[in-house]
């Protein structure tokens, strides 16, 4: 049986690596605030907090003779916290680990003050192609 790889997986593990997000977003427990999908309203929001979500299916980012050569992704990630500054400096560690991967900032996104959490959010859009051959997902 073929295994397939989890893009939103080597996200995770490539932000809760960084040392910066690591000892922003660690929990009490080991754990990260670092969630995939959604943030649970019943999770720790009193810090920062990353929420990795995919905008879209993965396409074809280049194909051959009806053969996918390279597969494309489109993710959103926002952090909020309180703490503005925070938020910043999270949200440049992210840019520096997703363009490791291959990953490139698009136009959209947010960057809002929320007066009903009390929280400044920075979501940003990235989009970005495996590398060639690479195409099990």
């Amino acid at each position: 049986m073929i295994e397939l790889k989890d893009m939103i997986g080597i996200i995770y593990e490539a932000l809760k690596n960084n040392p910066t997000i690591a000892s922003l977003t660690k929990t009490a427990n080991g754990g990260y605030r670092i969630k995939k999908y959604d943030y649970p309203e019943t999770s720790d929001q009193s810090r920062t907090f990353i929420l990795i979500q995919p905008l879209a299916p993965p396409i074809s980012g280049n194909s051959a003779s009806d053969i996918d050569m390279q597969i494309e992704f489109t993710f959103q990630i926002t952090v909020e916290s309180p703490d503005r500054k925070e938020v910043k400096l999270v949200q440049h560690e992210i840019k520096e680990e997703m363009q490791k991967l291959n990953y490139g900032q698009m136009t959209d996104g947010l960057d809002e003050y929320f007066e009903t959490t009390g929280h400044f959010v920075d979501a940003r859009r990235y989009r970005g192609n495996t590398n060639l051959y690479d195409t099990i997902y």
